[in-house]
């Protein structure tokens, strides 16, 4: 584990083209030194608030003939901490990279204005508008954000007919409870913590949906006697209420409205409509069978973050011990009393800006490695998963090629598996693996096992604390002794090198695996958003190039995407492919209207410029289907 030296000729190159880049790297794109004019104190809206404070260019490459053009946008809070010049050089040089592969890029360094108000969307909103720019100028394929930037809150809106058994009123003297009815659901709920389609659709009308105060949004339940009728009709009761959310965008589909009876004991009327569903859709996005938005460009996100932190150097114990030992590894702490021990899981530790610098450029270089063919790759695929389906076979229809595993049993380890069973799979190479198991943005489900395993296997070197009396002890028993996979285990397997060095693309299935953690309720520039984040940590911690995931609580995975991964297409292509995919359905597929968004829903983490490439000058062998490990 650990970083590199940048070679001193990318040091050199990235310090030329910072001088140079106005007058020459950039004299036949003259356009982009005034997009970034344009946009450095930057106010979308005009009302004397700023949302971009500056934007600069850093570095440009491009081909002869290029075949389209990629941005990356670095948060210059990070070229500030580059004080050992390590991170500018591999954005040059990924820039470098990508014109050998015949594209155009551009790496730009944006500030964000500060606020006191929650405002993350409108932030994004400015950004898109740069996107929208560049676009325009350059025919954009798509942009690659390194740090922390906003995201968009989606939250939804429609009609959702159901049937079964419902409880209105519930607690109130008017409580009514049905059986076997069909009702319409009209709630406002969280459907996406991280919503790419916004940035990545430019000719969308998302700006008419984003609601920064907090609002209340109506919420309606109505039991109809019998079938819905497709217009509505009477019904046997209704309950509404509302639900608030702040700094969103709000996709309200459909509409609901309610007729009270015009005399006493007449019939409540719930009138159900679509006129004023799809807002944010273009009038080509309304000629597909099913109606939803298209990205123009595609976008990924690589964040360290939420995932780069140290135990606290200010933590002493009564023996003048602290949490490291004179080697930097963990080690026991006293304290006076039980009630003198801080929290194991958020007290202990700070934020590690050199970290998270060190995490970026491990990152850089692991692409340039993968690109240029230094990397070794293990050319097969595997899956793990918990108490949801394998995905082994689906991930083989990404080639017809695969070289044969060399451990049968870490091909496919399915149905539940405990945590020690991850730490072997992860440890096997493999350059595409899907993870499946219940997900929070935090960590996903594994069995419950013995974590003393976990323990011994990383021979005492364990960066998390479990409180055992007056001390902390160096053991992930607090952590994941419920089999909680998460950025306790991964950093401790990260650190002991028992992560395979193989670089892997990571398809995620777990619900609201590529969630931020508090998004939303805090703003994107607070410490603990997306604190711990678990594909993030998967990603870096994980010798990972890209992952797809989605960020709501759903069942669904992205359909086409591991074909179109097999037909040579980037990893953003594959992600841009789904809503094609999903448009050409005909009818409402899905769970009717609730599911037919549900590609709003799946983000790309990493690069999106990257292939799933099979390595040169390698023996060809048909692997044959991986064993499934059963459970100890």
């Amino acid at each position: 584990m650990g970083v590199s030296l940048v070679p001193q000729f990318a040091r050199l190159l990235c310090c030329v083209v910072s001088m140079l880049l106005p007058s020459v790297a950039l004299a036949a794109e003259s356009s982009l030194v005034d997009v970034c004019a344009k946009y450095s104190s930057y106010d979308r809206t005009g009302d004397g608030t700023l949302e971009i404070e500056s934007l600069k260019p850093l570095a440009a490459e491009s081909a002869e003939q290029p075949s389209g053009r990629m941005v990356l946008l670095v948060e210059h809070r990070l070229i500030d901490n580059d004080t050992d010049a390590k991170l500018q050089p591999a954005l040059v040089q990924w820039a470098a990279d990508l014109k050998s592969e015949g594209y155009a890029a551009d790496v730009l360094a944006i500030d964000f204005a500060p606020s006191d108000v929650h405002r993350d969307g409108e932030y994004l909103l400015a950004l898109r508008e740069v996107l929208r720019e560049l676009h325009r100028d350059h025919q954009l394929n798509g942009v690659v954000l390194v740090g922390r930037f906003p995201d968009a809150f989606l939250v939804r809106t429609c009609n959702w007919h159901r049937g079964g058994n419902i409880t209105l009123h519930n607690k109130k003297p008017n409580q009514a409870s049905y059986k076997k009815v069909r009702y319409v659901r009209r709630v406002p709920e969280p459907v996406a913590r991280r919503c790419d389609i916004v940035l990545a659709d430019l000719d969308g009308h998302w700006e008419d949906l984003y609601v920064q105060p907090k609002t209340a949004f109506e919420s309606i339940t109505a039991v109809f006697e019998g079938k819905i009728p497709a217009e509505g009709g009477e019904v046997l009761d209704v309950q509404t209420s509302s639900r608030s959310y702040e700094d969103c965008f709000h996709v309200a589909d459909g509409s609901l409205t309610i007729e009270q009876p015009a005399e006493e004991g007449g019939k409540t009327i719930v009138r159900l409509g679509n006129e004023t569903s799809n807002r944010e859709c273009t009038p080509a996005d309304r000629e597909l069978p099913n109606v939803i938005s298209h990205p123009e460009i595609v976008v990924s996100r690589v964040n360290a973050a939420g995932i780069a932190w140290s135990p606290r150097e200010d933590i002493v114990g009564t023996a003048g011990e602290k949490l490291l030992d004179a080697n930097g590894k963990p080690q026991a702490v006293a304290f006076d009393s039980k009630d003198k021990v801080p929290g194991w899981k958020n007290d202990v530790w700070q934020a590690n800006p050199q970290m998270e610098l060190e995490l970026l450029v491990d990152y850089f270089q692991r692409n340039h490695a993968y690109r240029t063919g230094e990397a070794t790759v293990a050319w097969r695929p595997s899956s793990i998963s918990c108490d949801l389906p394998s995905g082994y076979r689906v991930m083989r229809r990404a080639a017809d090629d695969w070289v044969p595993h060399t451990d049968k049993s870490l091909a496919n380890v399915a149905r539940r598996p405990k945590l020690d069973q991850f730490a072997e799979w992860i440890n096997y190479p493999a350059i595409l693996r899907t993870v499946r198991a219940h997900t929070f943005p935090q960590g996903s489900q594994f069995r419950r096992g013995n974590v003393g395993e976990l323990d011994e296997m990383l021979a005492g070197n364990i960066w998390s604390w479990t409180p055992r009396g007056n001390r902390l002890e160096p053991s992930l028993s607090s952590a994941c002794g419920r089999g909680m996979l998460n950025w306790f285990l991964l950093r401790s397997l990260w650190e002991n090198d028992q992560v395979a060095e193989e670089p892997a693309f990571y398809h995620h299935t777990g619900c609201d695996s590529v969630s931020p953690y508090g998004a939303s309720k805090l703003p994107f520039t607070h410490r603990d958003y997306g604190r711990y984040q678990s594909a993030e940590a998967l990603l870096l911690m994980g010798n990972g190039l890209a992952l797809v995931g989605r960020a709501k609580v759903y069942y669904d995975e992205p359909r086409g995407f591991v074909e179109s991964l097999g037909r040579g297409e980037t990893f953003g292509t594959a992600w841009s492919d789904y809503f094609a995919y999903e448009s050409g359905a005909k009818g409402k597929p899905h769970m009717g209207e609730i599911g037919r968004k549900r590609s709003y829903f799946w983000n790309v983490l990493g690069d999106a410029t990257l292939v799933l490439k099979r390595p040169e000058n390698e023996e060809v062998e048909v692997a044959q289907a991986g064993d499934t490990i059963s459970p100890r």
